[in-house]
């Protein structure tokens, strides 16, 4: 099995506007999608993202911090899961029910690298 990282992107805190109780729903469906990862051995870990941060970027030496207004796109959170083909860790990040309650959310799927000497 291959490890994957599941990046999730949000336009900021995609469950502030949300009533109470929808909240309260959105955190029961994601306790029961990370359940289901852990019975099937798929999770290794998963966290949300505070909202703040900043961003830096450089090139020789020079630095820049943001946070950049390009966009009000933030990494909500992420999954590090096990799959067996980047097919199957695409089925797993489409049942995230972060796509559910009206949120505008992209994942960003993407294989973990294993290079020698490191872990």
């Amino acid at each position: 099995m291959k490890e994957f990282m599941l990046i999730i992107r949000t336009q900021g805190d995609h469950l502030e506007a949300l009533p109470a109780e929808q909240k309260q729903r959105h955190l029961e469906k994601v306790m029961n999608y990370m359940g289901g990862l852990l019975k099937s051995e798929k999770l290794n870990s998963a966290q949300p993202l505070e909202m703040e941060g900043t961003i830096i970027s450089g090139t020789k030496g020079k630095f820049k911090d943001g946070p950049f207004n390009e966009t009000k796109e933030v990494i909500a959170g992420y999954f590090l899961i096990k799959a067996n083909n980047l097919q199957e860790a695409i089925e797993i990040a489409k049942a995230n029910p972060v796509f559910e309650d009206g949120t505008d959310a992209r994942i960003e799927v993407r294989p973990i690298k294993i290079m020698a000497g490191i872990n």
